[in-house]
């Protein structure tokens, strides 16, 4: 049996490329590690390799985010069509698993590890259900992921999940969608994880990537008392750590010391606005914007990289104020963020709901294709320019903070930071970010940056006509899906979405009893 798990992948600048420089999605070896070992599982990770269309699988897992649905119902459709069951999992299937059904055998709803088990078994009895619920987190069944079957060299292997969730209820974010909680396991299990993992590479990859540990939480410190008793664990180990965090935890320097001490070489962070209304609109709260330069002073004298990106709202921003925003970016010392985006309603969000809801006249741009929904298109009408005007000044600012210029500008004044403090790897983290920016990311010429009049991304898969039983069933495959009518009013089949998870849901692993998080 040859099952495979792929992990889809859609470049949202539309030109095509991989990005291997990304957190790297860890579906892959976690579902694999629900799986017998004596399976053959083969894992496709679409940030950075292609799928090759020649091989055959029996079962095919397939995670998407909201704006690849279009490309991971083609995915399924093709081998399908060739003799594999395909199942779907993710956050889109969790959020809208009735518009998923007709393109997959199997639906998982929810997390992988009380489901992934069941839907092997029932492959196996030729008993596949079409919607797969998973019952609630237990800490007790994520299994050590197959680090050794993780594809390439030029990702980081070791990288998995200490937490899961986020416990803040920010709006456009997908999380909350799904319905706010926060899990965390106990730390015995994550040095395991980690002992484990570096037993299983020991001769795949360098001693060096062996020592660097990659979390992919949605937020490492959402439990500020779990995140001090994870760097204790952590120190030991003498292990090189990064992750992703919430402002808050970035803005506590004692915490920050004891990050640094515990090897932490680098956060991401969600700085989103330096507009404190648009922050409130958010429901961001824990961003404080006056707080940010002392913050990453802080970090950069500890030696930790912050990574941040910006986004910017349609609803309350306006052209002057992102022109402003490579002068906010200065005067924070962050200077060049890993991007920036437009405020995009993600569909089952609280922030796409309430954009929903605005009918005279509709907040939504005319004709938005779902994979519009992916921060890089302007999917909302701007309320203090036209379309073409706001979308004018990100190009403006994004191209003066992108610039070559003030890369080279940021480099000269961070990297000597971290070399006097003997933190090279950091500082080569840096460099290697900003040389792999590539100019016209945020201006191609041959781009609206307006949803329903922007080019269509360039990836496809290879389905010829034998592959479609009508002409109908191919447009069906092959149009992309829409999420509003031309004038902008919200489509019927977009309001139905799911709260998968108990709103506020927190659970600590190193004790069964639920304790609220502290912030």
């Amino acid at each position: 049996m040859r099952i495979g798990i792929v992990s889809v992948f859609v470049d949202y600048h539309r030109r095509g490329r991989k990005n291997p420089h990304s957190l790297q999605p860890q579906i892959g070896p976690l579902l694999a590690g629900l799986l017998p070992r004596d399976v053959e599982i083969e894992i496709v990770n679409e940030t950075a390799q292609d799928l090759d269309w020649r091989r055959d699988y029996d079962l095919l897992f397939i995670s998407s985010l909201h704006p690849d649905m279009d490309r991971a119902r083609q995915i399924s459709h093709y081998w399908r069509r060739r003799g594999a069951k395909t199942v779907i999992g993710g956050s889109f299937a969790s959020s809208y698993p009735e518009l998923c059904e007709p393109w997959f055998d199997a639906v998982v709803v929810g997390d992988p590890e009380g489901t992934v088990p069941r839907v092997y078994a029932d492959f196996c009895a030729n008993a596949l259900q079409k919607r797969y619920v998973s019952p609630p987190y237990s800490p007790d069944l994520v299994a050590t992921p197959r680090f050794d079957l993780f594809p390439g060299m030029e990702h980081q292997a070791l990288c998995f999940e200490a937490t899961r969730g986020c416990p803040f209820s920010c709006e456009f974010c997908v999380l909350t969608g799904l319905g706010t909680r926060h899990h965390t396991r106990p730390v015995q299990a994550v040095v395991r994880d980690i002992l484990a993992g570096q037993r299983l590479l020991a001769d795949r990859v360098p001693a060096y990537k062996r020592r660097i540990v990659g979390f992919c939480d949605n937020n490492i410190g959402g439990d500020l008392t779990y995140l001090r008793a994870l760097c204790a664990a952590l120190e030991p180990l003498r292990v090189k750590w990064y992750g992703a965090a919430t402002f808050n935890v970035i803005s506590n320097p004692d915490l920050v010391r004891t990050m640094s001490r515990s090897g932490c070489l680098g956060l991401f962070v969600g700085l989103e606005s330096f507009n404190p209304a648009t922050l409130t609109d958010m429901h961001k709260h824990q961003n404080v914007t006056h707080k940010v330069r002392a913050a990453l002073e802080s970090c950069r004298r500890n030696g930790i990289l912050i990574v941040a990106g910006l986004m910017v709202s349609p609803s309350l921003d306006s052209p002057e104020h992102i022109r402003r925003i490579p002068e906010h970016l200065e005067a924070c010392g962050l200077r060049v963020p890993s991007f920036i985006a437009f405020e995009s309603p993600i569909p089952g969000t609280p922030y796409f709901q309430r954009l929903g809801r605005e009918t005279d006249p509709p907040a939504f741009m005319p004709n938005v294709f779902l994979r519009d929904l992916a921060g890089y298109t302007l999917a909302v009408r701007p309320r203090k320019a036209s379309p073409e005007a706001f979308v004018a000044a990100y190009r403006e600012a994004t191209r003066e903070v992108f610039s070559a210029r003030r890369r080279i500008t940021k480099l000269a004044r961070d990297v000597p930071a971290f070399l006097a403090r003997g933190r090279w790897l950091p500082a080569l983290v840096d460099i290697g970010d900003m040389a792999a920016f590539q100019p016209g990311t945020y201006d191609a010429p041959d781009r609206t940056y307006i949803a329903g009049t922007d080019i269509p991304p360039p990836e496809s898969v290879p389905l010829t006509p034998a592959d479609f039983a009508s002409e109908a069933e191919c447009r069906a495959l092959l149009d992309p899906w829409r999420v509003t009518d031309e004038r902008g009013a919200l489509l019927p089949e977009w309001r139905n979405s799911r709260l998968v998870f108990p709103p506020k849901r927190t659970t600590r692993a190193a004790g069964r009893q639920a304790e609220p998080v502290v912030l």
